[in-house]
């Protein structure tokens, strides 16, 4: 709501490796060496610099244009924190 209000959008990322961001046919030790805070972080910041967010009036919105918010609890507000000090 209040996205909506402030003429936002509200964007949930799925974390790779779940679901079906699994960039590999298996969750060997050689592929889960890609699974870091620090890749998770860097996939964020990969996302709001090149993925465009159709709006209502047809804009798109990265953050260079309109401040973005992490939210989270539990380890996606962990994540959000640590988004922030990198």
């Amino acid at each position: 709501m209040i996205a909506q209000a402030s003429g936002g959008a509200t964007v949930f990322l799925e974390h790779r490796y779940f679901g079906r961001s699994n960039p590999f046919q298996n969750l060997s030790t050689a592929s889960l060496k890609y699974l870091t805070i620090q890749q998770a972080i860097d996939d964020l910041d990969y996302f709001a610099y090149n993925v465009k967010l159709a709006m209502p009036g047809g804009e798109h919105i990265s953050p260079d244009v309109a401040p973005w918010v992490l939210v989270g609890r539990s380890y996606s507000g962990a994540l959000a924190s640590f988004a922030e000090v990198e």
